[in-house]
């Protein structure tokens, strides 16, 4: 069993818990959510950033490092660890300490369930994705402890260094309440308190999205969303939805359900790019896919009814980066969930966001791109959630 963050004295012993809600203080917090985001950076950029004064940015990193927090680069010829100060001096860069601590993540899908854990820098330590034919409460805790904790023995990450844990769930949440309405495939878990629920399987501090808002949370933090603070993620799965980060946070919505982009298609009207409907495609033409989930390891972009797939869906990409770009103005629209990298890339070229032309210029529209996590993608952003909670 996992140890919990309630017994940890070696975290708790190492920060001033403030308000009840943190495991820093706000000056600490905010040094750390910046060395976070801008990895090797300076202590005049720190100050420069979080306007908190130089001595006390002094006084407060050298707590930090001290404490295991962060670290200091110095590895000599490499331009990524070193930076220039204003007096042309080279500068050693301030990172978080990827060992310090972990974070756990565990997607609910429809048919399988995986496990994450993330260093302290929100890098992949190690994924492991298992389908299941019971997909009922005792059966996916009984196996995502054990996944876990055969996660813990091959990386020896101490169990005093864990976080806590964030589940991705395929459903909606039906009030403000936690509780979600949840795919008929996993029955069992609608209407219960699933923080509460898996807090006790795992003795750890619990957070709960949808797959969706998981997914894009993780890219936000692990894949190509570093590089956007503002963009629209859309997750193609067994079924259709997506997620919203702005200013590198989840927009969550007041139930918690923002991102639904499914219900911008009207069944009757628009073929949802899943990828259940391509698997039909695929098997009329004769292409047996046994697993979405190694889709991306076998994929063909030139089996039979791979064009067929995207002629149906087209109108739905285009109809929903549209209606995106010009809802939130987003600098990047990210097609990820378990839909091949290869087949991303042939869609990509082909969507259309419409925008008025005046005096011979468009609006500026986003960049379409490919996710970066392609391996276990919701349980990969519901590890970020401890570390979001926590500290960013």
């Amino acid at each position: 069993m996992l140890a919990s963050i309630k017994n940890n004295q070696l975290l708790r012993s190492a920060f001033t818990v403030s308000k009840g809600d943190k495991l820093l203080p706000d000056n600490p917090r905010a040094i750390v959510r910046e060395v976070f985001w801008n990895m090797n950076t300076t202590q005049s950029k720190i100050a420069e950033q979080t306007q908190i004064p130089q001595q006390t940015v002094s006084r407060l990193v050298k707590g930090l490092i001290e404490q295991g927090v962060l670290r200091v680069n110095e590895e000599k010829g490499e331009s990524s660890t070193a930076t220039k100060s204003s007096k042309g001096k080279s500068a050693s860069g301030i990172a978080p300490n990827p060992k310090f601590a972990y974070s756990f993540g565990l997607s609910v899908l429809l048919d399988a369930i995986s496990v994450a854990v993330l260093d302290f820098t929100g890098e992949v330590v190690d994924t492991l994705i298992l389908e299941l034919g019971d997909m009922g409460i005792e059966s996916v805790l009984r196996k995502a402890v054990a996944m876990a904790n055969e996660l813990i023995d091959t990386h020896a990450i101490p169990t005093d260094r864990i976080l806590g844990i964030g589940v991705g769930i395929s459903g909606f949440f039906s009030s403000t309440d936690g509780k979600m309405n949840t795919h008929h495939a996993i029955e069992e878990w609608a209407d219960i308190n699933i923080a509460e629920t898996v807090a006790e399987a795992f003795q750890l501090p619990t957070w709960v999205v949808n797959d969706g808002t998981g997914a894009a949370a993780g890219e936000g933090i692990a894949g190509v969303g570093r590089q956007y603070k503002n963009f629209v993620y859309l997750f193609v799965s067994s079924a259709f939805g997506g997620g919203l980060v702005n200013n590198g946070e989840m927009i969550r919505g007041t139930h918690g359900n923002a991102g639904e982009l499914g219900d911008m298609l009207p069944a009757k009207l628009y073929s949802h790019p899943n990828l259940q409907l391509l698997q039909r495609i695929l098997s009329k033409h004769g292409v047996d896919v046994p697993s979405i989930y190694k889709l991306n390891e076998i994929f063909d972009p030139n089996w039979p009814g791979v064009d067929e797939w995207i002629y149906k869906v087209q109108d739905s990409f285009d109809l929903v980066a549209t209606a995106s770009s010009a809802l939130l103005d987003s600098q990047a629209i990210i097609i990820g969930g378990h839909i091949p990298t290869q087949l991303a890339e042939k869609v990509i070229p082909r969507i259309d966001v419409y925008a008025q032309f005046r005096r011979g210029a468009k609006r500026p529209l986003p960049e379409i791109v490919c996710a970066k996590v392609t391996r276990s993608p919701v349980a990969v952003g519901a590890a970020t959630l401890p570390l979001r909670e926590w500290f960013l």
